[in-house]
């Protein structure tokens, strides 16, 4: 039972932290937005995971899984979550990208022959149902060049969370081994970093276009979010097996609606049709995982 309550905790701080990004992203771009809100969430996760982490608990073989599982995510999956907002918007993008459940399902089906039930096969549906509405009303108002380069931006919600349910495999695998959630999310941030740096190395255009001190000001609450998301998350994983933990943190778009209508007003429109795509497609996830 605490697991699935960390879960729903989890999922509402990141659906928060999701919205106060949205709010200033016009004025920042996406390595930007990404490398502030890592940074700022290592601050704060290094003290308590080295507070909270007796040595006798770690082990290679865990800290090299959380390392692996940080490279894609926060690491590659914050850079294409965040490239997917601005182009999507908030709502929107948070939709599509909540259906990375179904992705592991299909690996399963076609990588390890396992059977799905019809309930599953409805959720696959739903879930295609609902992002086909979201896509339509994100794009109703728009003309047709701006409407195909919406359309072409789905690959970035899509493939973050290709990413992400990958990595979630390689972190539960990893808590298996060495139950350390904060440490391992820790690692996992500092891994993402190194990433980063290697973009600054030999990117040009992004070591130009860095304005930390700007993006500080604009994103450093998000930063402590989604750090107190990430480990809320960790410690659902341990608690309970990835099939509850899954569906639940992935109704996170609920809540990105949710505040999205009051804190979004200006930036982007959240009608009832977008509500419903968004609640049709979490339908779709939960069938998907149970």
């Amino acid at each position: 039972m605490i697991g699935v309550v960390l879960a729903l905790i989890s999922a509402a701080t990141s659906g928060l932290s999701v919205v106060l990004v949205r709010k200033h992203s016009a004025g920042s771009n996406v390595f930007n937005m990404s490398l502030v809100i890592t940074v700022v969430g290592l601050v704060v996760l290094c003290p308590l995971a080295f507070v909270s982490t007796p040595l006798s608990a770690l082990n290679v073989e865990g800290v090299v899984l959380f390392a692996v599982s940080g490279f894609f995510s926060p690491g590659l999956v914050r850079l294409l979550y965040y490239k997917g907002m601005k182009k999507l918007g908030a709502s929107g993008n948070a939709a599509v990208f909540a259906v990375y459940p179904l992705y592991s399902a299909l690996f399963a089906v076609v990588l390890l022959g396992e059977l799905l039930s019809l309930g599953n096969w409805l959720g696959i549906f739903l879930i295609v149902v609902g992002v086909v509405f979201v896509d339509l009303t994100v794009h109703s108002n728009s003309g047709s060049a701006e409407e195909n380069v919406g359309r072409r931006s789905l690959g970035f919600p899509i493939l973050g969370g290709v990413m992400l349910g990958v990595s979630s495999i390689i972190r539960k695998a990893a808590l298996n081994v060495c139950n350390v959630p904060v440490f391992g999310v820790m690692v996992a941030y500092v891994f993402s970093l190194v990433l980063y740096g290697l973009f600054l190395v030999f990117s040009a255009q992004t070591r130009r276009e860095l304005e930390f001190k700007r993006g500080f000001k604009w994103f450093w609450v998000a930063g402590v979010g989604q750090a107190v998301t990430w480990i809320l998350a960790f410690y659902a994983l341990s608690f309970e097996q990835v099939s509850i933990t899954t569906p639940l943190l992935s109704i996170e778009p609920l809540f990105v609606v949710v505040f999205a209508y009051f804190f979004l007003k200006r930036v982007e429109r959240v009608s009832f049709r977008l509500l419903g795509s968004v609640v049709v497609t979490i339908l779709g996830v939960v069938l998907v995982t149970l």
